[in-house]
């Protein structure tokens, strides 16, 4: 297997998994919108808007398409871009509970953290992602 081929299959994992974590994320916000109103009240100290089960229900929908977009490898710049700062806003937001990382459920937030940094070195190599990418850049090549 060729280097550039090896880089491929790496970041192929890295974009698939990666979708998995966040799209399951966003899915939450369908299955338990109440939660969205604990995380921005309590997380990211937001009581000024009103989290209603249809804002949750739309900021879900919206994640979802990010995600699938990421997945799918479509206009890398922007949807492998958002998904890093969507995983950055949820690292920022969860600091505090890094500093209580022996109290379970705290201790989950620690997953956060090596997430981001997989989708922050994706982003950079995004250009080299082309494995199953719709957006592939790599010209067919004779192997």
């Amino acid at each position: 297997m060729t280097e550039l081929k090896r880089i491929e299959v790496a970041l192929l994992i890295i974009r698939v998994t990666a979708a998995t974590f966040l799209g399951l994320w966003a899915t939450l916000k369908f299955h338990h919108p109440e939660w969205q109103r604990n995380i921005f009240t309590g997380f990211y100290k937001i009581d000024f808007i009103e989290i209603s089960d249809a804002l949750s229900y739309g900021l879900g929908t919206i994640q979802v398409l990010i995600v699938l977009a990421f997945l799918l490898g479509l206009w890398r710049f922007w949807s492998y871009g958002l998904v890093m700062l969507m995983s950055a806003a949820g690292v920022i937001g969860s600091l505090g509970a890094f500093v209580e990382y022996y109290n379970f459920p705290k201790n989950l937030m620690l997953a956060s953290i090596p997430t981001l940094g997989a989708l922050i070195a994706l982003f950079i190599l995004r250009d080299l992602d082309n494995l199953f990418s719709l957006s592939s850049t790599r010209k067919v090549e004779d192997d």
